[in-house]
């Protein structure tokens, strides 16, 4: 094929698009491919095959293509000592070792997505190629539009994980079975079709789906319902062809992936163990609620949401097409159209069966998506030139009346347009994009599990700016993504009793991860910094309990306080000195631990009138019980926050705040004493609030 100037240009519009800000952002699983691909040639090279498997997915072909830019990044970083921060030594294996999973720097990404946007980029022009041939020019020239500005597309496109690719070589390998089956090619295209269904399986297993699509197709086919497009073959030959192209599939997953080459039968349990935890996996935000599975309507919600308002229209168009009896008679294409319909309907329903769901998942099918708009989109350009020849005298002044030759181009234009001006808006955060049809990010955010990763570059960067942000340690849903643009210490989520500062994520959020209580604790307090999308919190950042020393110097009252020989309170903050009857009343204590406390010590907040009667107490253990006391290490100072709720009957007035460490159990207390030494019994009072009257009206 000649590469003319319309194929260049397809070729690097795409190529623009998935290199234009090549580090943002990050999305949260490419470490983890990252890591996987280097250890993948890591041991193929030093011949421990068995040790070759990474994941259930499997993510051969993405391993593949990661260790290789991997690899790249080892060999510039010699040519150019201090290119991406790796071990300079001759040896490969030793620059290799230097990457440690947990925290890649974020310029190690940019070899390996690079490759990536090259291969999917020369994918869009195979996938402009072959649709010209299957559905004609204006059609392919439409559906390549849609499909390169697709912003959900084009979002996972730039990511180094198994979507991008499986998607890509998967619809090129049904679109050259297509064409073989219509007689356009001899069994070369068969063969080059197995070849790509292969590395599109090896890639991602739920690939497989489509399958049943190829046979029904070869069902009708020889049933001689599709005898205007596909001739009858006999089925024999069909059955040989298909084995043929199963058995090409099946060659190249096992030529790519070694681990099958000296132990296949132990490579095939661990599949089925690790595909059978991932289809039950739960924990699944949908229609405002956690749940183990969101159920039937959440592929449709998908396409609701994450299609753009231009492919919906175009895949309406196709289906009323396909539908309406007298439409599909006229249409010379309609074979192809329902043997393209019926791919994306055999990933519906697997997909659906399975507990597990993501909005990643379809995109399997995105491309097959375009394709049918694409001929949507066409058959509107023909309405629209029927529509002005019958309405011809009373609109020669009209836009219309000069839709004449070109038709296909003219159609291009507009949809390019239209789907840049829902782009734009998104970059390069595209997968923040959610249809303004239906109310956007901000609706969305109410029914869908929202964020991969988008916004906590922002959140890094904050951080950097603080002083000695090296030594700070950060706890956050997904460390791996933040660490790639921090240049402190990152933890998991659930290890925040030990953080300086804890990065809530949105989906995090929506989850209540790492447990709701965690999560309530730390939403009533005030975040230090936000990031917003769209109008959209997506990122919120607290202090953590271990304080850092400009923590200490911000406070609102310091003072010393002695609870026996064990704690010192060295400051506190309130976040309101005036309440009303029901509200909240939100105390952050700075303890500084001197001995081991025994382990069933809790903390008593409570209001006292002026008479010296109790009105509110709250009892509750340091950090909520997630930081036991008797193993913090003396010396360490701990922020405790701690919430007080007022009874709604309780009388305005001025309330003495009083704060006791003591044992339920035991029923012993912490004796206080002041700075200068003097008795202040079991309970210290630190501060007076005034509850005031509810306004009426």
């Amino acid at each position: 094929m000649k590469l003319t100037p319309l194929l260049l240009w397809i070729f690097l519009v795409s190529l623009t698009l998935r290199v234009l800000e090549i580090t943002i952002p990050l999305n949260t699983d490419e470490a983890l491919w990252l890591f996987r691909g280097t250890r993948f040639l890591q041991n193929l090279f030093n011949g421990n095959l068995e040790e070759t498997y990474g994941r259930h997915h499997p993510g051969v072909t993405n391993m593949w293509l990661t260790g290789s830019g991997m690899i790249l990044n080892c060999w510039l970083n010699k040519l150019f000592p201090g290119w991406v921060n790796m071990n300079s030594s001759s040896s490969l294996n030793a620059c290799l070792n230097t990457m440690i999973q947990s925290s890649i720097p974020i310029n190690l990404y940019v070899i390996p997505r690079l490759l990536q946007a090259v291969i999917t980029s020369a994918c869009m022009v195979g996938i402009y190629i072959l649709a010209k041939q299957l559905l004609g020019r204006p059609a392919a020239l439409a559906a390549i539009t849609l499909l390169i500005l697709e912003p959900f597309f084009l979002g996972y496109q730039r990511f180094i994980t198994t979507d991008a690719l499986q998607a890509d070589l998967s619809v090129l390998a049904l679109l050259l079975l297509l064409l073989y089956l219509r007689g356009d090619g001899d069994r070369k295209w068969l063969v080059a079709s197995g070849v790509l269904m292969g590395l599109a399986t090896a890639a991602k297993l739920p690939t497989l789906c489509l399958l049943p699509g190829v046979i029904i197709w070869i069902v009708l086919i020889e049933l001689g319902i599709w005898r205007t497009s596909f001739p009858q073959r006999g089925w024999k030959r069909q059955i040989r062809d298909l084995m043929l192209w199963s058995m090409t599939l099946g060659a190249i997953i096992f030529l790519i992936w070694p681990t099958l080459w000296v132990a296949p039968r132990q490579t095939f349990d661990t599949l089925k163990e690790g595909l059978e935890k991932e289809a039950d996996r739960g924990g699944h935000f949908f229609l405002g609620q956690v749940r183990t599975s969101p159920g039937l309507a959440f592929y449709p919600l998908v396409l609701t949401y994450r299609l753009s308002p231009a492919m919906q229209a175009g895949l309406l168009a196709c289906l009323v097409i396909v539908i309406i009896p007298k439409l599909r008679r006229a249409c010379k294409k309609t074979p192809e159209l329902i043997a393209l319909f019926l791919i994306p309907l055999c990933a519906l329903v697997f997909l659906s069966i399975i507990k597990s769901k993501f909005d990643r998942y379809f995109l399997l099918v995105w491309p097959e998506l375009a394709l049918l708009a694409g001929v949507g989109w066409r058959t509107i350009g023909f309405w629209v030139k029927h529509w002005r020849v019958l309405q011809q005298p009373r609109l020669s002044n009209n836009w219309v009346s000069r839709w004449k030759t070109n038709r296909g181009i003219k159609t291009t234009v507009l949809l390019a347009l239209a789907q840049i001006l829902i782009l734009l808006p998104h970059y390069p955060d595209y997968l923040t994009y959610y249809n303004p049809l239906f109310g956007g990010l901000r609706t969305a955010q109410n029914l869908l599990t929202i964020g991969q990763g988008e916004g906590l570059d922002r959140a890094a960067h904050w951080l950097n700016q603080l002083p000695n942000a090296q030594k700070i340690t950060a706890a956050v849903l997904h460390p791996t993504v933040l660490a790639a643009y921090f240049q402190g210490h990152t933890v998991e989520l659930d290890k925040w009793t030990s953080a300086n500062r804890v990065v809530y994520y949105i989906n995090a959020i929506q989850r209540q991860k790492p447990e709701p209580s965690v999560f309530a604790y730390f939403t009533a307090q005030q975040p230090l910094y936000t990031v917003q999308l769209h109008g959209v919190d997506y990122v919120k950042v607290y202090p953590g309990p271990a304080p850092l020393p400009e923590d200490l110097k911000n406070i609102q009252v310091p003072l010393s306080l002695s609870f026996g020989k064990k704690i010192r309170l060295l400051k506190y903050d309130l976040n309101k000195s005036e309440l009303k009857p029901g509200e909240e009343l939100l105390v952050t204590f700075y303890w500084k631990f001197l001995e081991p406390l025994p382990p069933d010590f809790n903390i008593s907040l409570s209001l006292r009138n002026q008479d010296g009667n109790f009105q509110n107490r709250s009892d509750a253990p340091l950090l909520a019980g997630y930081l036991p006391v008797e193993q913090i290490v003396p010396g360490t100072v701990v922020r405790d926050v701690h919430k007080l709720t007022t009874e709604l009957n309780v009388l305005p007035g001025h309330y003495r705040l009083e704060v006791g460490w003591f044992s339920p159990n035991k029923g012993q207390a912490l004796e206080v004493r002041d700075a200068a030494g003097r008795e202040q019994g079991s309970q210290a009072v630190i501060d007076e609030v005034e509850v005031v009257r509810q306004a009426t009206y």
